[in-house]
């Protein structure tokens, strides 16, 4: 049963609410702009309001699978196994987007389940601000600089941090150095062009 709900994590995590926004509007989204079927390239094309939807969708694709599939064990694994198929989609031959949306989408609900045992995670406060924080340095660090890769790796790092100093079991701090380093390798082109000063803005 465990190989199941993690494979249906996975699968979860396939469905990529940029290409099903682009169906409707009878287009695909690798073939607009950046081609990154994810949130800001959906933003630059179709405006805020698909934007949103994706955000949302691909957001409760991390929720879902730590919260109602897994347990104590198998939340972070399954967490990161939604972020690979966000990523890698079985559904789109394997080419998806960059997994931030979904990887906060899991940070969120491990706040809430603790499966990591961590002191901080039981604290109803830190629970509450950590999140918005994270919140609040994305939107200051996109309002800055108006680059989305600037503001989505500063967060997914200082939020990767966390989760690591967290975990308490050996897999678990693996997995999160995993996710963190694959988030890094599909911004691999960003990097490149913000060490050019050639990365798109909004």
């Amino acid at each position: 049963m465990m190989y199941f709900f993690g494979f249906l994590s996975y699968l979860i995590g396939s469905i990529n609410f940029a290409y099903v926004v682009s169906y409707f509007k009878k287009t695909d989204i690798s073939k607009l702009g950046s081609g990154n079927p994810g949130t800001s390239n959906v933003m630059r094309n179709f405006g805020k309001k698909y934007a949103l939807i994706v955000l949302i969708g691909d957001v409760l694709k991390g929720v879902v699978p730590v919260l109602f599939l897994s347990t104590e064990s198998s939340a972070l694994i399954y967490g990161a196994l939604a972020i690979v198929g966000h990523i890698f989609p079985i559904y789109y031959f394997f080419k998806g987007g960059k997994g931030v949306a979904t990887y906060f989408g899991v940070y969120i609900a491990l706040n809430f389940f603790n499966p990591l045992n961590g002191d901080l995670f039981e604290n109803q406060l830190f629970q509450n601000l950590n999140i918005l924080f994270l919140v609040f340095i994305y939107f200051i660090l996109f309002k800055i600089t108006r680059v989305s890769a600037i503001a989505s790796l500063s967060t997914v790092t200082i939020s990767g941090i966390i989760l690591f100093l967290q975990s308490t079991r050996t897999i678990d701090k693996v997995t999160v150095f995993f996710v963190i380093l694959l988030i890094f390798l599909k911004h691999k082109d960003n990097i490149k062009r913000l060490i050019e000063g050639k990365e798109n803005k909004f």
